[in-house]
């Protein structure tokens, strides 16, 4: 069969979320630290001969091209892709995870969906000029508030510090196999709340805050920056304590920028958590719901998924992924 076949790696945040997002990321620079997970969206391209066909296993709906109606993210992708050229075959969107939770799911989709239209027209890219694309796609043809850290994260892949500033991004990446990464590794949990949500509508307030000339926001937001910097030492080191510590800092901040980051329902889950055996947990994403990422104590990551999955039936253990996006097949 004529298909081809591209994947994205969704991304967990350990600190610096926010800081990427511009204002402020123009104006001071950002530094986020994150990683790609062995969980992202499959994107399947069918060529035939008929009118381009859409469909989503997690969006539950499928449309035709010629469909003349506002679907929503669903039809801006039907015309992106008739936009490039592309008007007959079918595409498939398979996602790991709900949409909306909190783990760059929509980056993922359009870097996949992306690499598809680079296939079908020959156009060389690399996982830089890839990402660039992909935020102003997602920021300025599907009208998505969001930070620079999803697409390239997920173009590039890996555990990484990133530092962005109006056009430089630079990208340290921190060495899978160290001991204390594997040990890192083997100590994380993501706990699904059973909620999305649209992150845009939570980031909006940090943007319009962001843009005063001076305000407690944008401090904040500088100390969130530090202590993402201090995660990375952290981590070379091999000071997983103070990397955890840094990383519960990390998520006080981020709701002293926007309280509504949290709700009752997540306070909930990180205090059951802290008390069954975590030693550090923040919500990722936006905020309000998603997944909330945990770390286990050393030798505890039994005792807290068992004690986590009494709260949501969607506990689960995670590896990171080294490679970004990628075509899966081509044939």
């Amino acid at each position: 069969m004529d298909r081809v076949i591209s994947y994205s790696p969704f991304r967990i945040s350990f600190g610096g979320g926010g800081t990427d997002i511009n204002p402020f990321c123009d104006r001071f620079g950002s530094a986020v630290l994150n990683a790609t997970i062995d969980r992202g969206v499959t994107v399947t391209y069918t060529r035939d001969p008929y009118e381009l066909e859409i469909s989503s296993r997690d969006f539950l709906k499928s449309f035709l091209v010629s469909s003349s109606d506002d679907r929503g993210v669903l039809n801006g992708i039907l015309e992106l892709f008739r936009k490039n050229g592309v008007d007959r075959g079918r595409l498939t969107i398979n996602s790991g995870v709900p949409p909306g939770s909190g783990l760059g799911s929509s980056s993922a989709l359009i870097n996949a969906l992306l690499l598809i239209l680079k296939k079908e027209s020959g156009e060389t890219y690399d996982s830089y000029s890839l990402a660039k694309e992909a935020y102003e796609l997602e920021s300025g043809y599907f009208g998505i508030t969001l930070g620079k850290q999803d697409p390239y994260a997920i173009s590039i892949g890996g555990l990484k510090i990133m530092q962005f500033k109006r056009d430089d991004v630079s990208c340290s990446m921190i060495n899978h196999d160290m001991e204390t990464i594997r040990d890192l590794e083997g100590r994380i949990l993501l706990v699904y709340t059973g909620n999305t949500r649209e992150s845009s509508n939570v980031l909006r307030s940090q943007v319009e805050l962001s843009a005063r000339e001076e305000n407690p926001v944008n401090r904040t937001l500088l100390e969130i920056k530090d202590t993402a910097l201090r995660m990375g030492d952290a981590l070379a080191s091999g000071d997983l304590e103070t990397f955890s510590s840094l990383m519960n800092d990390g998520w006080h901040l981020k709701k002293k920028v926007n309280p509504d980051v949290s709700n009752a329902k997540i306070e909930d889950i990180i205090a059951r958590a802290m008390s069954n055996g975590a030693e550090a947990a923040r919500l990722m994403g936006g905020g309000k719901e998603g997944f909330v990422l945990l770390i286990a104590r050393p030798g505890k990551v039994e005792t807290l998924q068992k004690a986590m999955m009494q709260v949501s039936e969607f506990t689960i253990r995670i590896s990171f992924d080294e490679k970004g996006t990628r075509l899966v097949h081509d044939f």
